[in-house]
């Protein structure tokens, strides 16, 4: 069995774009009807619109809401009317009407507003009134104190209003909350939903640039509450292909009744249906852990001192947020993977069994989709382990895939360099430091993403491998540091020969960190190298600087790594030098620009061609 290259690479690619597509509707504007008595008690150690924008921060989330607050329920009805606001949220003690009936006036005026009701206890609300109309609140929240509640309570609501589109678009996964008691889940979901966006980020591989990052966390699991066994069984079986996992408590409405056991009966329904879904049984009673085995599921005991370290480890270990543990059939322990390069050079070493064992449980496939590496996942589960003819196939296979989508998943991509993940193999652009790329490395990183985007190139051309040779850019803030660190800005004027220019800066020094990141680079680079320039001015627009710079090539075949080192930091720096010959400083001033304004970027680029025998032809 296998995978076409470029079906793969098209699939991630399409898969990807669809990214900027999801949570399109976000809450962005809250309205908050409250007694001042209510909003004095929420706001007591700092005002509202501080705490969320807080936790917004805390979790590098972005675009905090920003909250309208009124204590007259007339007043918000008024505001809905000439402006448009993406949540209320009402506190119970209101003056002109009580809570339940403004839900209703609302729906009247925005039938799909999310309307929250936020009480400060649950005697406040519950019973709920049996001649009123309670069907204007969507969701019955506890406010303890805890600010983390409100971002649940918007991330909640973000999630029920994107869901539908998220699942058919793009895949993205569902955990499913099951729980009657509006205390406990205003406790257990800023809980959950802090750990979710946690384990996102940390498992966001470093060689994705920003923009990927925050594209990806878009594909964050969405988490949906339900309050009932039947509700609950609806959105299991709705989702039933994106189902991430299912957390249930275990007293829960069934028919209308409270039944002691409806979650147990919820999860082992569930199971009959999905064998490898991740399942947590909560429950107050701990002698009902026995109960959970029987399933089997995680059981959580409600009144845990450990509450949350536990919750953790479900997360890292049962929904393979964690290190991917290779284990053998009898349970032990032979080594752990990180990533996804070190899943990929640890299934080339286990044994046979132990790739058997995890294979045919899914765990695989399991563990990449936690990383919201959806399209991957999902063929390496429709491969069937049993499919296959022997272990190494089988191995061959999953090999091949993790490959092609860590490669897929860096073309058309500058990323940081980072030494301790940098894979000459996979990433083929990447940068050192925060500057420009300079015009001529702009003018490539844009010719990959083109090549990345438009894979009918490759599909028009099949006989044509059209690449980018591997690049490393020293992006322009590393010029600047060099020039300021050895007082070097002085041979940007006149009257100084090329001679001298070039003298002085091969006795200047780099600054350390551009020293360590070469180095770094270097250790696992050994083909031919060409040593570019790539100045602001390069490849501009109506007043190319081409021809003007220096370029170095270097075979980078020295048997002594220092002398390797040596050579490409010379080069470096005589790339440097020719910022301020004579020649592209008199086109300077031709132009009307002043030499002193030039910053250098230099461009690091594997030598295209190929080894003859002892010699190499570029």
């Amino acid at each position: 069995m296998g995978v076409k290259d470029n079906s793969f690479g098209s699939e991630f690619y399409a898969r990807f774009k669809v990214f900027h597509e999801l949570m399109k509707i976000k809450i962005k504007d809250i309205l908050l009807v409250s007694s001042p008595y209510d909003a004095f008690l929420m706001e007591e150690d700092g005002s509202l619109s501080s705490k969320i924008i807080n936790e917004y921060r805390g979790l590098n989330l972005s675009l905090p809401p920003r909250i309208t607050r009124t204590s007259s329920a007339y007043d918000a009805l008024s505001y809905l009317k000439k402006k448009k606001f993406d949540m209320v949220i009402t506190m119970p003690h209101l003056e002109e009407m009580d809570a339940f009936s403004l839900g209703i006036e609302i729906k009247k005026i925005e039938p799909g507003l999310p309307v929250i009701l936020l009480a400060q206890s649950p005697k406040n609300i519950y019973p709920l009134p049996e001649d009123k109309n309670c069907l204007g609140i969507d969701k019955i929240f506890i406010w303890t104190g805890n600010s983390d509640l409100l971002l649940a309570v918007v991330k909640n609501a973000e999630d029920r209003l994107n869901v539908d589109h998220d699942t058919q678009k793009a895949m993205v996964r569902v955990l499913i909350l099951v729980e009657n008691s509006p205390v406990f889940y205003s406790t257990f979901l800023p809980l959950i939903y802090k750990e979710i966006v946690k384990q996102t980020q940390v498992i966001l591989e470093a060689g994705l640039n920003e923009e990927h990052k925050l594209l990806t966390m878009r594909t964050r699991p969405k988490i949906l509450l339900a309050e009932n066994f039947e509700e609950a069984l609806e959105l299991t079986q709705k989702f039933r292909t994106n189902l991430f996992g299912v957390i249930a408590g275990n007293l829960l409405l069934k028919n209308s009744e409270m039944v002691a056991d409806a979650g147990f009966q919820l999860l082992s329904k569930i199971r009959d249906e999905f064998p490898d879904l991740p399942l947590l049984l909560m429950d107050n009673d701990p002698k009902n852990r026995e109960k959970a085995n029987e399933i089997p599921a995680v059981f959580l005991d409600k009144n845990s001192p450990r509450l949350l370290a536990e919750l953790h480890s479900f997360f890292m270990t049962n929904l393979r947020f964690g290190d991917f543990i290779f284990r053998m059939p009898n349970g032990k322990e032979i080594c752990r993977a990180s990533g996804l390069r070190q899943l990929q050079e640890k299934i080339s070493q286990i044994p046979d069994e132990s790739l058997w064992h995890h294979a045919r449980r899914n765990h695989f496939s399991n563990w990449i989709m936690a990383r919201s590496e959806i399209t991957l996942a999902l063929a390496l589960r429709k491969a069937k382990a049993d499919e296959f003819s022997n272990a190494e196939e089988l191995r061959q296979y999953i090999i091949t895939n993790i490959h092609q989508l860590r490669r897929w998943r860096q073309q058309g991509v500058v990323v940081q360099f980072n030494p301790d993940n940098f894979d000459p193999h996979i990433k083929d652009f990447v940068k050192i430091g925060e500057g420009s790329l300079g015009g001529k490395g702009r003018s490539l990183a844009f010719m990959s993403a083109i090549l990345q985007e438009h894979q009918k190139l490759n599909e028009k051309h099949s006989n044509v491998n059209i690449i980018i040779p591997r690049t490393m850019v020293i992006s322009t803030d590393g010029f600047e540091s060099f020039v300021k660190q050895n007082d070097l800005s002085r041979f940007s004027g006149e009257n100084v020969t090329d001679q001298s220019v070039t003298e002085n800066f091969l006795k200047a020094d780099l600054p350390d960190y551009l020293n360590r990141q070469l180095e770094a680079f270097l250790k696992q680079v050994e083909y031919p190298l060409s040593i570019r320039s790539s100045s602001l001015m390069e490849d501009a627009q109506f007043q190319p600087y081409a021809g003007l710079y220096e370029t170095y090539m270097i075979p980078n075949n020295h048997t002594d790594f220092p002398t390797r080192l040596r050579h490409l930091i010379t080069a470096v720096k005589l790339v440097y030098a020719s910022t301020y010959y004579e020649g592209p400083k008199a086109f300077a001033r031709n132009t009307s620009n002043n030499p002193r304004d030039e910053k250098m970027a230099v461009i690091i680029q594997q030598i295209a061609g190929a080894k003859h025998g002892d010699y190499f032809y570029p």
